[in-house]
């Protein structure tokens, strides 16, 4: 099946505007394949930085060697980019000095852990987040709503990794995400030299993957992963610039009743999740079947936002009455609340009243259950 990822678009519409177009997104996310895809035979190059000699050509700052390299290519394609030392200063020489040529720069975590991309690049760069495979893209593709339907299940087990979506077999996708899990998500975080053990992150990651849906302590998570707060927030922003996990905070426009400052924790790839609490069984023998269906809403949520080219502001509510909402997007001076019930189709009782008292406003409130989920995230 061939999925085309919607972010192609995108990007070729951004070719010929004398930036450099900088593609973000876990490994193993499909980057490569897409930026292949836009590749010419003869008149475009491809540069892998994962491999030493490519490292070895773009870790200078020497005009005349870059020059050397480009000159005789229209489009330049460096992917994994982040194993470049300096790698900002060289796209700024090679932007400033090559405007005809288009540069596509791919990275699996973001450059910020160990460049200045953004500092160098200022002004002279488009940003993109490739995310794993959305439902719109499967759709896209010639999957139908019944398909889709039937699908879903495995896609809230097994995750939306290219490599697993067009595995044709239950075990083929299993065996492909615990590799997924075991051999690349942690890749550029020990290349990187900022963690030296991974076993620490691993464990905190586990203990994250237990509260899907629920506000995370650090307190607490220092007690599970017997590491210091210090530490934890720090290996949290790790992951978070690894594209393993993201964050949503809490709206706390009216401070006399919004009760909750911690953070709620969500995984970009269910698959990720549980292999890591190495839970594969389906979702009738499963007691976090709640917890699931509200990280895939939120992910294909987003999938959804970024195709459309919208970047709301997220949020969830608690108030001290204990009323919740699992997901707010604040655009354009409007709010739109979403929560999120695997089998139930309306909002606890009292929510649209929380919601007018905390926003000033009359609120959209809609319930994402499994029958209506297309509704909101096609």
């Amino acid at each position: 099946m061939q999925i085309r990822r919607y972010i192609q678009k995108q990007i070729e519409a951004d070719l010929g505007k004398g930036k450099a177009l900088l593609l973000f997104g876990a490994r193993q996310v499909g980057k490569t394949t897409l930026v292949n895809n836009l590749l010419r035979p003869e008149l475009d190059i491809y540069l892998n930085a994962d491999q030493a000699e490519t490292r070895d050509l773009l870790e200078t700052t020497n005009l005349s060697r870059l020059s050397s390299l480009v000159r005789k290519y229209e489009r330049v394609v460096i992917d994994e980019a982040q194993r470049i030392k300096g790698v900002g200063l060289t796209l700024k020489i090679l932007i400033d000095n090559f405007k005809d040529k288009d540069l596509i720069v791919t990275g699996s975590s973001s450059f910020e852990l160990a460049n200045k991309v953004n500092e160098e690049l200022t002004g002279r760069k488009f940003n993109y987040h490739l995310l794993p495979i959305a439902e719109l893209e499967l759709a896209a593709s010639g999957k139908t709503i019944v398909e889709l339907g039937e699908e879903r299940e495995e896609r809230l087990i097994l995750g939306s990794y290219p490599e697993v979506v067009v595995a044709t077999s239950l075990e083929d996708k299993q065996r492909a995400i615990k590799l997924i899990t075991e051999s690349y998500i942690f890749k550029d975080i020990l290349t990187l030299g900022l963690v030296k053990d991974t076993g620490n992150l691993e464990r905190l990651l586990r203990a994250i993957a237990f509260q899907i849906g629920s506000e995370v302590s650090l307190s607490e998570l220092a007690t599970v992963s017997d590491l210091d707060r210090k530490t934890i927030a720090r290996y949290l922003n790790i992951c978070e610039q690894a594209f393993i996990i993201f964050a949503l905070p809490p709206l706390r426009r009216n401070r006399r009743s919004a009760i909750s400052k911690m953070k709620k924790y969500y995984f970009y790839d269910l698959g990720i999740r549980n292999a890591l609490v190495r839970n594969f069984n389906l979702l009738e023998a499963r007691d976090d079947v709640g917890a699931l269906w509200e990280n895939y809403c939120i992910i294909e949520r987003m999938k959804r936002n970024s195709n459309l080219g919208l970047s709301p502001e997220t949020f969830f509510l608690r108030d001290y009455s204990g009323k919740e909402v699992d997901y707010i997007e604040y655009d354009n001076d409007k709010y739109q609340a979403l929560e999120f019930k695997y089998r139930a189709d309306r909002p606890p009782k009292g929510t649209t009243e929380m919601l007018k008292d905390h926003t000033g406003q009359e609120v959209s409130l809609s319930v994402v259950n499994k029958d209506n989920i297309l509704d909101h995230i096609l």
